[in-house]
């Protein structure tokens, strides 16, 4: 799950070298998502990740994470804990696959993720995965996320605002 959290372009916040884990942990929402194969984030596929809980261990080496996904309409929970590659910057997990991800913008009260899946398969996925502590993006936000999923050969017609379609228990 290569959520790499690209800077997420020039407003939300400047690139972080480092995460400050007060800031991370918490109660999460998912906001929005896109990705350049719109079927894995789809609305029963699996990379379309309600979140809720996000926890920095270790002084965030480990990331923590709580979240549901669909399958045919029904909510499954699952804990995944990201390990750090130190060397590289980036987070690394296993969920429908293997992700890479890395947190692109940190914001008070909004996270953007720059995720890359391969799945089972070997097919690969890159995507962006906006968190927040509130259940939309401003008009301003939402255009830089548009300005970095076409950066990162996502086309915008792939960014789904998924938080009114979150039925998934708390």
């Amino acid at each position: 799950m290569q959520l790499l959290l690209l800077a997420f372009a020039v407003g939300l916040v400047s690139a972080h070298d480092h995460i400050d884990p007060s800031e991370v942990s918490g109660d999460w929402r998912t906001i929005s998502v896109a990705a350049d194969n719109f079927e894995k984030i789809d609305e029963d596929g699996p990379m379309r990740m309600y979140f809720r809980q996000l926890q920095c261990h270790e002084e965030c080496r480990k990331l923590a994470g709580r979240f549901y996904a669909k399958a045919n309409g029904q909510c499954r929970e699952f804990n995944r804990v990201a390990v750090l590659d130190e060397e590289k910057g980036v987070y690394v997990a296993e969920y429908a696959g293997k992700n890479i991800f890395k947190i692109i913008a940190q914001k008070d009260d909004v996270l953007a993720f720059l995720n890359q899946n391969i799945d089972e398969e070997g097919k690969e996925t890159n995507m962006i995965l906006v968190v927040g502590k509130r259940d939309s993006l401003t008009e301003e936000e939402k255009q830089k996320l548009v300005k970095v999923a076409e950066e990162k050969g996502i086309p915008k017609e792939n960014i789904r605002h998924v938080a009114e379609t979150d039925t998934c228990p708390e």
